[in-house]
């Protein structure tokens, strides 16, 4: 069993979507990682990472908006696939046991 933490922002509102009769909280997560090559040019990679949580998210599901930082605990599933153009892919999906919140990302309001 592969289990992954993941702290992030997600990249649009949750939904709650059904599955064979049972409820799970669905959202994606960005992960960014920062780097500087030989020449000391930063550079940043970002992963997403979709999320599913068994249940309706409880008083946490109101507040999973675009930009909330949250951490997810949970079992890891790594699938790859062709995209349209026959390029290779890799999904990443977590089947969350945790989800915490964080903070909200700053925005001007």
């Amino acid at each position: 069993m592969l289990t992954a933490e993941v702290i992030g922002n997600l990249g649009a509102d949750a939904i709650i979507k059904d599955f064979n009769g049972k409820h799970y909280v669905s959202f994606s997560v960005a992960h960014s990682k920062y780097s500087k090559d030989g020449n000391g040019n930063k550079s940043e990679a970002t992963q997403w990472i979709s999320v599913l949580w068994y249940g309706e998210g409880g008083k946490v599901f109101p507040y999973l908006k675009k930009g909330t930082k949250v951490f997810v605990h949970g079992n890891e599933d790594i699938r790859m696939y062709f995209d349209r153009s026959n390029n290779p892919q890799v999904s990443i999906t977590i089947d969350a046991s945790e989800v915490f919140l964080c903070g909200t990302k700053q925005n001007n309001e």
